[in-house]
């Protein structure tokens, strides 16, 4: 992602709080348990002690400084004043089936010259999305800076990604047909065609991490965690998830609710999902996010002129005859765009006007910026590393007979992305099956929540029924909702930090949801 520092961040700050403002109950996809609508009465959201302080580590890890490498490695100008340190530590592979072995999670510490020296840390995990080293950078490039004046920020690669020992099991061969959804093999099934490719896949892969092929899903990600609060010995962790790590921090609350000091879950989805319902949520959301990029496409004049919908099927179009972008899949082109949408680099009308033109120089016949787009969607969301978590995690799954129905009704209902949505559910199809982990009980700290309108990543839908799950555990909830496309309300808006952080310092949740403008 190739995000730069833009104007000064106290005067954006400033003009994102002046753009917030309490949610309406006009909403009613927004209910809380505060009354009927996102307006009901103030309630406590503390027990009269008040939630659990976030402390210092009593012990520390062995940081080193990695503050070029790491911004470098997210494509981010390294930000003054700001220091990037590195550090790992051992987990054990599999502490709740109890197969032996360890397995190294690498961790990146983010301080300004305005951290305090005795103030606890926000722990930060994107989970299998992307690298949450590749993030952080990127978060305080924008507004996530403000964070660091109060707490230091530590973010957690999940293990196998990122600086968590990255795994290579996958034959180049397999991966790459894998990414391409095997369009170029001869016949015409390819729900088989693709599912011979992943058993292979999934045999390497999981003959790879033997003893610990059941040991990536989210409940093992959750024990990373704890082995990190055991580690710096502290009572209880702040945790901050996004999609994914939205997941790993809930089941970290579910089987630890007395570790947790602040729980904020950004564009969460619930634990127990069905892989077939979360796959539909993430297509209603890409394409809820083209038709927004469309709209904001015409409004601003980009090169795409007034239909870039069309200009986008025309391209889908080539790509299914085989003329894609360098010959490029139309798996590969549609995460080439979902990836632009869900994670955009600078302010939200250059992000979209930079597609456009890639888009534009494609249909003219340079596939040069195209190219570049798909081979960063390749190399930040479909690693093996993210192929083992992702099916770990990938619960009641669909038969292939039910992916072939799909594919047709959901390539009808979403035309851009619904088949290549139906046919992502097989490479997960021969993974070792898993369970959910366990629901949250007795989770006495508040919950803060935020979710995105327009998220290509996960979809919108998550935020309702994790608050559910927070009301269930005991946990009062409010609600920060940007009306923006990306994913990660509190990276991609200055508006949703404030709350975060008011929450962060106080455990205090605001006094009513709020809504954020795009």
């Amino acid at each position: 992602m190739r995000l730069r520092v833009g104007a000064v961040l106290a005067v954006a700050l400033s003009t994102a709080l002046a753009g917030c403002a309490p949610g309406l109950a006009a909403n009613p996809r927004y209910a809380t348990d505060s009354g009927a609508g996102p307006q009901g009465a103030p309630e406590t959201t503390t027990q009269a002690s008040g939630p659990p302080a976030v402390e210092a580590p009593k012990n520390e890890l062995s940081w080193q400084d990695c503050t070029s490498r790491v911004f470098s490695a997210a494509a981010v100008d390294p930000i003054p004043g700001v220091a990037l340190e590195c550090a790992s530590y051992d987990a054990d592979l599999d502490p709740i089936a109890g197969a032996s072995g360890t397995v190294n999670i690498g961790v990146v510490r983010a301080r300004s010259s305005d951290t305090p020296a005795d103030a606890g840390p926000l722990v930060m995990t994107t989970g299998s999305d992307l690298p949450t080293s590749e993030q952080l950078p990127v978060w305080l490039s924008r507004s996530g800076i403000e964070v660091l004046s109060s707490h230091p920020v530590v973010s957690v690669d999940r293990r196998g990604i990122g600086m968590s020992g990255a795994l290579d099991c996958r034959d180049s061969f397999d991966r790459q047909e894998m990414f391409d959804q095997v369009q170029f093999q001869a016949g015409d099934d390819p729900v088989a065609n693709l599912r011979e490719i992943t058993m292979t896949a999934t045999t390497s892969c999981t003959d790879a991490i033997a003893p610990g092929d059941s040991a990536y899903d989210n409940a093992h990600a959750a024990e990373d965690l704890e082995r990190l609060r055991t580690t710096w010995d502290v009572p209880a962790l702040a945790l901050f998830g996004i999609g994914n790590g939205a997941q790993v921090a809930l089941a970290y609350a579910g089987s630890h609710p007395n570790k947790v000091a602040r729980l904020v879950l950004d564009s969460p989805l619930p634990l127990g999902i069905a892989d077939e319902a979360a796959t539909e949520q993430r297509v209603k959301g890409e394409q809820a996010a083209l038709e927004a990029w469309a709209a904001q496409c015409v409004a601003a004049n980009c090169p795409l002129g007034a239909d870039p919908t069309a200009a986008v099927d025309a391209l889908l179009s080539d790509a299914r005859a085989g003329r894609g972008p360098g010959g490029a899949s139309v798996a590969a082109v549609t995460s080439a765009i979902s990836t632009a949408l869900g994670y955009p680099r600078g302010d939200r009308i250059t992000a979209g006007n930079e597609l456009a033109l890639a888009i534009s120089d494609a249909r003219a016949g340079d596939s040069a910026r195209f190219n570049a787009l798909i081979s960063e969607a390749e190399q930040l969301r479909y690693t093996d590393g993210q192929f083992v978590n992702r099916c770990s995690d990938a619960l009641a799954r669909p038969t292939p007979d039910r992916v072939r129905e799909l594919v047709v009704a959901w390539g009808r209902e979403y035309p851009q992305f619904g088949t290549v949505g139906a046919l992502d559910m097989v490479k997960c199809l021969n993974w070792p099956s898993a369970s959910p982990p366990e629901e949250p009980g007795g989770l006495e700290i508040p919950t803060l929540l935020l979710g995105v309108q327009h998220d290509p990543i996960v979809g919108n839908e998550g935020v309702a029924a994790v608050a559910a799950t927070a009301i269930n555990a005991g946990s009062s909830n409010r609600r920060v909702l940007w009306q923006g496309t990306g994913h990660g309300a509190a990276i991609y808006s200055a508006c949703a930090l404030p709350p975060v952080i008011t929450y962060l310092q106080s455990g205090q949740l605001p006094d009513s949801d709020i809504y954020c403008p795009a």
